[in-house]
């Protein structure tokens, strides 16, 4: 059982007996003052005797990401894709196998050879059964280009289920920081419709006492408003960012704890470049198709050599050409088959292969620099990120000790009500670039991991 069950008779208990206490106290006949402060100090142990509950402190980043991966259908497409890739291998590796095989026939009929050779018209039941056996010995290479293609599409099945894994993870962790950092905003944009109702509540009542020009008036009136609009956007974005949530996840978005520490992530941009040559999936995707067209063109350049492989065949006939007829026979040997000329559709498909494999290299420097450069963003992303950061707090606690001057002052009549109005626009402003600022850091970390190879299955 639980510490949280534990302490729930005590917690009952305790009740019960404050409730006794409350009606002897309504007894004025009697000097309860230490049966007061008894109550007190009980209604103090309280929050001791009933722990915490851990589950109130809301899902992790960890747990989210983890719900993610569960759900995400784009991954149940790649690891279906993964079982595609490995059925093929294992039809290219089974060509090398031998084959068996058998079929016959059996029929009724009647044969009538006119009296030839002395036999009369009969019925009769033809029967014809044939097994072979063939084994590959030779292929000039298709089977071994085949296998490696095979091969290859494994490896590329694979490589694009660890891109989407990654993806995801980082579509997690951007979700879980939406939606807290939509949710801060929105507590602090209602904090702000709040403070500015009540500045227009009292500039109204200083307004009709003849203390408050009616330009100060409207202009409550109008931050106000202009809060009013900004809390409307607020909201907007939280219930955008939690059916995003649910969408990525599965489940409502509910409790969710505050954002992990940073993540390690590559310590010089050199080092990042390198991590990502090394084990970025695209990439290793891009040149994993260059293996594959290689192989294509050791197929197709295999089209034009010989085959040969080795057989055995046994036949079983009754009854085939006049009745009584028997004949059983069996055979092994070599079999080959040379394609000399072919009209020129062996040579179409080496120059396809050939093509095939130019683009492939094509593909394979495009997507270097590609994530040289993605790279290079992120990792600039993340350092600018780091100094939003520093200078979004900043300039959130400045903001928020100018509003509690202005405040004071304009309660002795040192500052008009416009310069509450203004500093609390400014205070919430800067709130909400901190709140941004945070969450943008932390995708910025996950999002050059997932670029350098460091987000691992």
């Amino acid at each position: 059982m639980s510490k949280a069950a534990d302490a729930l008779p005590r917690v009952l208990v305790l009740g019960a007996g404050l409730w006794r206490y409350d009606r002897r106290l309504r007894n004025p006949r009697r000097n309860h003052e230490p049966l007061r402060a008894a109550i007190r100090r009980l209604i103090m142990v309280l929050p001791v005797l009933t722990p915490f509950p851990a589950w109130a402190q809301g899902q992790d980043l960890n747990a989210t990401i983890a719900d993610a991966l569960a759900h995400a259908p784009v991954l149940a497409e790649a690891q279906a894709e993964e079982a595609q890739a490995q059925a093929r291998f294992e039809g290219a590796r089974t060509q090398g196998n031998p084959m068996l095989g058998i079929e016959g026939q059996i029929g009724t009929g009647r044969i009538d050879n006119g009296g030839f050779f002395g036999f009369a018209a009969r019925s009769v039941t033809p029967l014809a059964l044939r097994a072979d056996a063939e084994m590959p010995l030779y292929s000039g290479g298709r089977m071994a280009a085949a296998m490696d293609q095979a091969r290859g599409g494994q490896a590329l099945a694979a490589l694009a289920l660890a891109n989407a894994r990654s993806r995801v993870t980082v579509a997690a962790v951007a979700a879980h920081a939406e939606v807290l950092a939509a949710r801060r905003i929105e507590a602090r944009y209602q904090q702000m419709a709040t403070e500015l109702t009540e500045v227009e509540r009292q500039a109204r009542l200083r307004f009709q006492a003849g203390e408050l020009p009616a330009s100060d008036l409207a202009a409550a009136t109008a931050r106000r408003a202009e809060s009013d609009a900004g809390l409307a956007a607020a909201q907007g974005r939280r219930i955008t960012a939690e059916a995003h949530y649910v969408r990525l996840t599965g489940h409502e978005a509910g409790t969710l704890a505050p954002l992990s520490a940073l993540p390690v992530t590559p310590p010089s941009l050199d080092e990042a470049l390198d991590s990502a040559h090394l084990d970025n999936p695209l990439l290793a995707q891009a040149e994993k198709g260059i293996d594959i067209a290689r192989a294509g063109v050791r197929g197709a350049r295999a089209e034009s050599l010989p085959t040969i492989g080795a057989f055995a065949e046994a036949t079983h006939t009754r009854d085939q050409f006049f009745p009584d007829y028997r004949a059983d026979a069996m055979a092994v040997g070599i079999r080959g088959r040379w394609t000399l000329f072919a009209g020129g559709r062996t040579a179409a498909k080496i120059h396809e292969a050939n093509a095939t494999l130019d683009a492939s290299q094509a593909r394979a420097r495009e997507a270097r620099d590609q994530i040289d450069a993605a790279i290079i963003a992120a990792w600039t992303g993340l350092n600018t990120a780091q100094r939003m950061v520093e200078a979004s707090t900043a300039r959130s606690a400045a903001t928020a000790k100018a509003l509690r001057s202005v405040q004071l002052e304009a309660q002795v009549g040192a500052k008009p009500t416009l310069a509450i109005l203004d500093a609390e626009r400014e205070a919430t402003a800067a709130d909400a670039a901190a709140i941004e600022a945070e969450g943008q850091r932390v995708v910025a970390a996950w999002q050059l991991n997932a670029l350098a190879g460091w987000i691992k299955p």
